[in-house]
């Protein structure tokens, strides 16, 4: 056998033990590539929406210039920042069935003017409506007993708002911004408000329920066209500025029966009243020659890229 045959029957040789191991590897990636792609979930689309892969959630759009927007029947929820900085949408189709919207859902939205929310509808999560610019009416459905905090800031042009018996807070910067909010019917069964809840607002007057137990830190700072008040026996306790620069605030009404044991007269600095406070002799007056301050700082909410959802968990109900 010459050098040339020797060389090509070694050769041979090696390729003939190697040739099984070689076809096992590639069939072995071709299984694997395969489970790979069978593992990649296909994207559940309907008219441009995004939905979970039960079909229960919309999780988001494809477009995020869209002018309207229909959720199909058998969704439940509005996922978190589904529809955020969809600044062309002027409507959406909510359909009953939908229980949750999500936190910051719709912020951003800055043409949209009307949403017609469902009877089913029980919670309305932090921010879901802020920034909504040309929002100018919703009605609230029966059944919602949460609205999260600064869900409707920034809502410059809501007019009129009625709140459901089911709520019994309202949250922190709420209603923060509303400028042109000039009537808010507030629920009886109504226990808190929550700092910064009502700041620049519109209203001249508003009527608190005799349920009310807590008011705020500069929850109605700076209303301009609020006139009078009158505060209910049940109230216990007036944060810091509750009722600062407002401008108009001349009449004040207490209860001789009142909850409160103290008011500190910095809740109405800046505002008429402050220099004319007439108190039941149960209350007692403190601070009232303390240098008024000039301004309580305001702060915004932390803006939604930067920040966590925070939606507040559903209590788990006991087993009986």
């Amino acid at each position: 056998m010459n050098l040339r045959t020797k060389v090509v029957f070694i050769v041979y040789t090696v390729l003939a033990a190697s040739l099984p191991a070689l076809l096992f590897a590639a069939e072995k990636g071709s299984e694997q590539k395969a489970s790979l792609e069978t593992k990649a979930p296909a994207q559940n689309v309907y008219s441009n929406l995004i939905l979970s892969e039960d079909g229960k959630t919309v999780t988001g759009t494809v477009d995020k210039g869209i002018a309207t927007a229909e959720i199909p029947e058998g969704v439940t929820a509005i996922a978190p920042k589904a529809f955020f900085h969809c600044e062309n949408l002027r409507s959406i189709v909510i359909p009953e069935g939908v229980v949750t919207i999500g936190s910051w859902a719709f912020s951003h939205c800055r043409a949209l003017s009307e949403v017609a929310l469902p009877k089913s509808l029980s919670r309305i999560e932090a921010g879901a409506f802020s920034w909504c610019d040309k929002l100018f009416f919703i009605e609230f459905p029966a059944k919602l007993n949460y609205i999260g905090a600064n869900a409707f800031y920034s809502c410059a042009s809501l007019k009129s708002v009625t709140l459901p018996k089911g709520i019994t807070k309202i949250r922190n910067a709420t209603f923060y911004g509303c400028l042109k909010l000039e009537q808010v019917l507030l629920p009886q069964a109504l226990t808190e408000i929550e700092e910064n809840a009502f700041v620049n607002c519109a209203f001249k007057t508003i009527d608190f329920p005799p349920t009310l137990v807590q008011i705020g830190k500069g929850s109605f700072y700076h209303c301009p066209n609020l006139e009078k008040l009158s505060i209910p026996a049940s109230v216990a306790e007036i944060g810091a500025k509750a009722f600062a620069h407002c401008p108009l605030l001349s009449k004040v009404e207490w209860s001789n029966h009142s909850w409160l044991k103290e008011v500190d007269a910095d809740i109405f600095s800046k505002s008429p009243v402050y220099k004319k406070l007439s108190l039941p002799d149960s209350i007692s007056l403190v601070n009232y020659n303390a240098p008024e301050e000039e301004e309580l700082p305001q702060e915004e909410p932390v803006p939604p890229e930067l920040m966590g959802e925070q939606e507040e968990e559903v209590p788990s109900k006991k087993k009986k």
